[in-house]
């Protein structure tokens, strides 16, 4: 239910009804609403009827004189008769024009070992679904590729990179966002893409009643061509200006950016895109490069979970996402193990740094990050142990700084093991980050109490209490996963993404287990300090990074502690130069005002 409309009820008695119940009322009233009793009904909207106007604004800059202006102005259109009727656009009634012929199952095979089917059809593309009923109004689906933006030249990904902005602003499935949201009116289905390093996606989420809706936007995705438009790209580059603007003056933006470039070595690749860089982005080449992504049905493989009827669904798959047509020539078609790694180097030594960003409610967040890389033929076991790892890491930091100290309410430890190309051969590259929100006075205490317990857990290890805490909340997050359609689709997704596929999906899931079983069986208070001490950088206090993001201060407290740290920093030294300056600025002061008095 709604708090805004129950605290409407509460304040202002207005009724309160159900969705379905509302939708039907509207569907109802809407067809016998004129126009004409519309705009007897606006004349209680003017500005001379007791008009309240609010601007927004990053700074207050409007004047009141300003807003009257424009209100006048307005008036004066409005009553000449100038202001132009609405330009209504057209809205299609079917988001495929003409349904294309269905592709055909080339081979088929069933997994009765977790009950899904997988098809490859004549166009290529590889489809899995699974048939559950954990939720009567949900199917899920995820289609990927291989190969990325790490393949593109650092000339080139500039461009490139701004291509899924630029071109969802114009359209992708065919047809303007302001448009097409119009015509899935009163429908529940969704299609988003992703362009990233190594792997472009697309995924969706819809009724089983909108599964075909899904599926032609599917079909739409891959067969239309972004073509921008002279007013169109002015229009979408000015948007994507004012966007990343708003997020040059967001703290968390600012804190977020200073992080990636520390962890990852000023690479092109995570360096973020400025406002000044707009004008060295080629729209053109940036749309030709998203439709590339997207255009070789024979590259995806495509994992369907949810409540689905396969006699429905089947003829809607082999029509929508068989009858993409598949390309002269292959586009976009990588092998795995080929692909070009990213650009990126972790700190060798410690850096720990402050962020300060101009705050309305002063706030402090910190993030510490450890490098991860992973080696050897156990590297499947080992990454199940780093799961583990943060799991007793969240738990028994927050144990110290929550429990023991009250400073914060809750800790979030996370595993990014990304770095490396997907390869069947190679490392695992990444890392682990520590992540809390506290008060600015205390950050760097806590952050000295955190890397104290990592390294206590380091020297000592864990007790058998923790080993069994953590044993016990993975079980309950396997279980309750075993009935939740996000979980099937990850766990599907990653089987064939696993660096033992070879073509059979059955041995890919089977071998996930037994590594999981494996990990488990073998975790003990020892196993865990020994995989802390060969996983983390041992000891943990040699090598990690720390980035604390703090209010900034006023400009005279800016420099009473820059003299402070001046001091700290310099020594005897320092004080003796930093008096000297002190000295000589009076003496100047005291000079200019002998003189001045002389002169009078």
């Amino acid at each position: 239910m709604n708090t805004y409309k129950i605290l409407q009820h509460f304040l202002r008695n207005e009724p309160v009804v159900g969705i379905e119940y509302e939708a039907q009322l509207q569907k109802t009233l809407l067809p016998h609403i004129s126009a004409a009793e519309i705009s007897r009904f606006a004349e209680n909207y003017r500005t001379t009827c007791s008009c309240l106007i609010k601007t927004v604004e990053p700074k207050a800059c409007t004047t009141v004189e300003e807003v009257k202006d424009i209100v006048s102005k307005v008036q004066a259109l409005e009553e000449s008769g100038q202001i132009p009727p609405w330009d209504e656009e057209h809205i299609p009634d079917e988001i495929v024009a003409r349904k294309p012929d269905p592709g055909d199952i080339v081979s088929q095979c069933d997994f009765p070992e977790f009950g899904a089917t997988e098809m490859v059809l004549s166009n290529g593309m590889r489809i899995c679904y699974k048939c559950t009923d954990f939720l009567d109004d949900q199917v899920i689906f995820s289609g990927f590729a291989y190969g990325g933006l790490s393949e593109l030249s650092e000339t080139d990904y500039l461009s490139c990179s701004m291509g899924s902005t630029i071109a969802g602003e114009i359209g992708v499935f065919g047809y303007k966002p302001s448009v097409l949201t119009d015509m899935l009116a009163g429908k529940r289905a969704e299609v988003g893409t992703k362009v990233g390093a190594y792997m472009r996606s697309f995924s969706g989420d819809c009724s089983p009643s909108d599964l075909e809706t899904a599926l032609q936007l599917v079909y739409q995705l891959f067969l239309t061509s972004v073509m921008p438009g002279d007013e169109e790209v002015k229009l979408v580059m000015q948007m994507t200006k004012e966007a990343i603007k708003a997020q040059e003056r967001d703290p968390f933006t600012a804190f977020a950016n200073r992080v990636r470039e520390l962890n990852y070595g000023k690479s092109y690749f995570f360096k973020p895109i400025r406002a000044k860089d707009l004008k060295n982005v080629d729209p053109i080449k940036s749309c030709q490069y998203f439709d590339s992504c997207f255009k070789d049905p024979s590259t995806f493989s495509v994992v369907i979970v949810g409540n689905i009827e396969p006699a429905i669904a089947l003829p809607l798959i082999l029509q929508y996402l068989g009858g993409i047509p598949k390309p002269d020539k292959p586009v976009m078609h990588f092998n795995r193990d080929e692909l070009k790694a990213l650009p990126f180097t972790f700190p060798k030594s410690v850096v720990r740094e402050v962020v300060r960003s101009q705050m309305v409610e002063a706030q402090c967040s910190v993030q510490i990050t450890f490098p991860v890389d992973l080696k050897g033929p156990h590297v499947m076991e080992e990454i199940h142990f780093v799961g583990f790892l943060s799991k007793l890491l969240e738990t028994r930091i927050m144990q110290v700084l929550r429990f023991k100290h009250g400073q914060i309410y809750s800790v979030n430890v996370s595993v990014f093991l990304g770095g490396n190309k997907p390869s069947r051969t190679g490392n695992v590259r990444g890392d682990i980050t520590v992540n809390f929100s506290c008060d600015p006075d205390s950050s760097w205490r806590l952050v000295g109490l955190s890397l104290d317990e990592m390294l206590c857990l380091q020297e000592q290890g864990p007790s058998d209490l923790d080993v069994s805490t953590i044993l016990e909340i993975e079980q309950r997050a396997y279980e309750n996963g075993l009935q939740e359609n996000g979980y099937w689709l990850d766990r599907i997704l990653r089987g064939y993404q696993s660096r033992f596929y070879a073509g059979d999906l059955n041995v890919s899931l089977k071998a996930q287990d037994e590594w999981r079983n494996k990990v488990r069986s073998s975790l003990t208070k020892v196993t865990m300090q020994e995989a802390l001490q060969r996983i983390l950088p041992s000891p943990c206090t040699k090598q990690y990074t720390v980035v604390v993001l703090m209010p900034k201060l006023p400009r005279l407290q800016r420099l009473k502690s820059f003299l402070f740290s001046g001091e700290k920093r310099l020594g005897i030294e320092g004080k003796v130069l930093i008096g000297t300056t002190g000295t000589l600025v009076l003496a100047a002061f005291w000079w200019k005002y002998s003189r001045a008095r002389n002169v009078t």
